[in-house]
């Protein structure tokens, strides 16, 4: 991203020389490879698919951080982040300029600020959305038509636009509140929006400003940790209501055994669809290395003739200390809320280090 500041050569000369002295810049990165197996049946149609595959996800984080010439502190950065498939722009990762005060921050950015994308009933591993998808969705998509009915992000997802907003901590946790002019625009240079030539549009009549709330914290409990999020999206041109999310979690930790339960909701704007998603985790440490864990998610749809979509999955986990391995497997029944279309067994081995 280009930032046009009308300075002159001299000036900004004399800024970035100021300022080098307060600043202090890491470079930080991270790379997971996996190994994943995917088996589906659609006993609707008696379609059958399966994929074995690699996958892998890199991410450099370029990070600043000082002090402003009036006294307040400041942090700044972005990532690049690149999957196996990626193509194209992928510099939309962890974008931010934040202004601190104290316990308050000024956030300016996208995909940095506390956020709904997170859950507490998953406690190892990822997620049923992530478990349920192959290569572009390929398996699933075949078997059902559809990608998965499973929530990772609940609603609107302002947090993954270009936003405003701020952070305030407590001795019981941290308040956030964002906001975001028009969901969906990650930035490109100083523009709106591309408005020339003969498929013109207006981005507006296609996605709204957006906002939301959350909470993340452990209320002054040791071992609790909760989280709440609420996000909405305004109606536009070609929509029914409001776009609207809620994700809530808890989870408590007693020594060895860790027990999580996350609750996202999803309210369609295009439609009167709505989608409830309940997660439900426990974890026991072996060992200070060696941690298993199980999850049960459940999603329930207000769909004509819709059935629960279904994730049962465990998985074992062990820290080698600068690199950690995670395997799991899962079953799952009637992905996309549809009963007898989308039944999928899943493994996945993935080796995740950072640096």
């Amino acid at each position: 991203m280009k930032n046009k500041l009308l300075l002159s050569s001299a000036l900004l000369g004399s800024l970035v020389i100021a300022s080098s002295s307060y600043a202090q810049t890491t470079v930080t990165g991270s790379l997971a490879l996996s190994l994943k197996s995917l088996d589906g049946y659609n006993s609707a149609t008696n379609a059958t698919g399966s994929q074995r595959s690699f996958g892998r996800e890199s991410q450099l984080n370029i990070q600043n951080k000082g002090k402003l010439n009036n006294g307040m502190d400041y942090a700044a950065g972005f990532s690049f982040e690149q999957d196996g498939g990626d193509t194209g722009d992928f510099s939309n990762e962890n974008v931010y300029i934040n202004f601190i005060s104290g316990d308050t921050t000024l956030h300016v950015g996208q995909d940095h600020i506390q956020n709904t994308n997170r859950t507490k009933g998953v406690l190892l591993g990822i997620d049923a959305f992530d478990l349920a998808t192959g290569n572009n969705y390929s398996i699933t998509t075949a078997l059902t038509g559809a990608g998965p009915a499973f929530i990772q992000s609940a609603g609107a997802n302002p947090a993954a636009a270009m936003g405003v907003g701020v952070v305030q901590k407590t001795p019981f946790g941290s308040v956030s509140a964002l906001y975001v002019p028009t969901n969906a625009n990650t930035g490109s240079d100083d523009n709106v929006g591309n408005l020339s030539g003969t498929n013109a549009v207006n981005l507006e009549s296609d996605r709204e400003s957006s906002f939301e709330i959350g909470f993340e914290g452990n209320l002054g409990v040791k071992g609790l940790a909760v989280h709440y999020f609420y996000n909405e999206e305004q109606k536009n041109a070609g929509g029914t209501r409001d776009l609207q999310g809620i994700n809530a979690g808890v989870s408590y930790n007693m020594g060895q055994i860790t027990a999580g339960f996350t609750r996202k909701e999803t309210e369609f704007g295009a439609s009167t669809l709505e989608r409830k998603q309940n997660e439900f985790g426990l974890a026991y440490a072996v060992t200070p290395l060696l941690t298993l864990a199980a999850n049960y998610t459940v999603v329930d749809s207000n769909a004509a003739s819709a059935v629960d979509a279904k994730s049962k999955s465990i998985g074992i986990g062990y820290n080698l200390g600068p690199v950690s391995i995670v395997g799991q497997m899962a079953k799952m029944e009637n992905i996309t809320n549809v009963t007898n279309t989308g039944d999928v067994d899943v493994a996945i081995v993935k080796v995740t280090t950072n640096f």
